[in-house]
């Protein structure tokens, strides 16, 4: 079976008429700049919460996987991060890149919008992106400059106060590893 390619064509839809631009699959998008939605995810980084960013990489999420024809549990895991990568850029995002580090799925964004300091904003979204792909809830924690470890929502903190303690990735991948085996 053939692996579904991304089509960027008509993801858009502009109604000058109603003043209105939507997805192709209807859903209503705002054109915002990143010094205007920059500052509103920081405000939401200093109250503690994250969801509608969360919320809005789920929407994200179900975008790409629509964007796949089928589940993406049918599909390659190349297909379906190139999907994602694909929407993310869509949205002004970023270019999405993936790398194993051993069991670690490591995430890197290229020209990341700069919405807050610790990259709390972006690692939000693509946990919604991935929870809502995967059919179970991820964390993505920043490791690094726009470079964020998919984890177990129950070991995020850990990972978080490692990285905020100064540990680089390849330290906290082998922390990761030791700490499965126990």
């Amino acid at each position: 079976m053939t692996e579904p390619q991304f089509d960027p064509g008509g993801f858009y839809e502009f109604n000058l008429a109603q003043g209105a631009v939507r997805t192709r699959d209807g859903s209503r998008v705002l054109v915002l700049s990143d010094n205007v939605v920059g500052p509103l995810v920081s405000v939401a980084v200093r109250n503690g919460d994250l969801t509608a960013v969360r919320r809005l990489g789920r929407q994200l999420g179900r975008l790409a996987a629509r964007s796949l024809g089928r589940s993406a549990l049918a599909c390659s895991p190349e297909t379906v991060l190139g999907h994602v990568g694909s929407t993310l850029a869509l949205f002004g995002w970023g270019r999405l890149a993936f790398s194993r580090w051993g069991d670690a799925l490591v995430a890197t964004i290229d020209n990341l919008p700069a919405l807050d300091d610790e990259h709390l904003g972006a690692a939000a979204l693509l946990g919604g992106l991935f929870s809502e792909l995967g059919g179970r809830e991820v964390a993505c924690v920043p490791v690094g400059e726009a470079t964020f470890v998919l984890v177990d929502p129950t070991v995020a903190e850990q990972v978080w106060t490692w990285a905020k303690a100064g540990d680089e990735l390849p330290h906290i991948v082998a922390k990761l590893a030791t700490s499965e085996k126990s």
